[in-house]
């Protein structure tokens, strides 16, 4: 493990592999194998998650037990807690994701503000899918595409600026 910063791996046991960089990174991880986090509080609430990487300000954040993310950007994916496979990269991006799986979001704010639950979704574009809650498979691309589609949609393709912007 290598560790700098104020308090970052300290609650470390048994978890290897670990790189953190930045005052508050990886600070709860206790048994948490092969994580990286690099900028103030990455993954600081991760405590058994494995092979997630968070560059960024408060990137992965609450993260305690999913594994298998990637977050770049301020905010990125810093609601997760127990999602896997998630891709977020972006200023905000995938911001309130909590638990989703298999979620790939690119641009600032791109599945942003409500996205929680959702599973095998694609946003990309400035604030691309920006309030779905928890559909699922469903592909936006374009500058705020979807970005105020409500509720839980599915099997849903938008391409374009605004494509689909209200549909509920």
């Amino acid at each position: 493990n290598v560790s700098t910063g104020s308090k970052a791996l300290l609650s470390n046991t048994t978890g290897t592999r670990n790189t953190a960089s930045g005052n508050y990174a990886l600070t709860t991880n206790t048994t948490g194998d092969r994580n990286t986090a690099v900028g103030d509080v990455a993954l600081q609430q991760n405590t058994t998650g494995t092979n997630n990487t968070a560059v960024g300000f408060y990137s992965l954040f609450a993260n305690t037990t999913g594994s298998c993310n990637t977050a770049s950007g301020f905010y990125a994916l810093c609601a997760n807690t127990t999602g896997n496979y998630n891709t977020a990269v972006g200023w905000k991006a995938m911001k309130a994701v909590t638990t989703g799986f298999a979620n790939t979001a690119i641009g600032t704010g791109a599945m942003g503000e409500y996205a929680v639950t959702g599973q095998y979704n694609v946003a990309v574009g400035y604030q691309a899918n920006k309030v779905l809650t928890s559909g699922t498979n469903n592909i936006m691309i374009g500058m705020r595409a979807g970005e105020n589609t409500a509720g839980t949609i599915g099997s849903t393709i938008m391409i374009g600026r605004q494509a689909g912007q209200y549909l509920s």
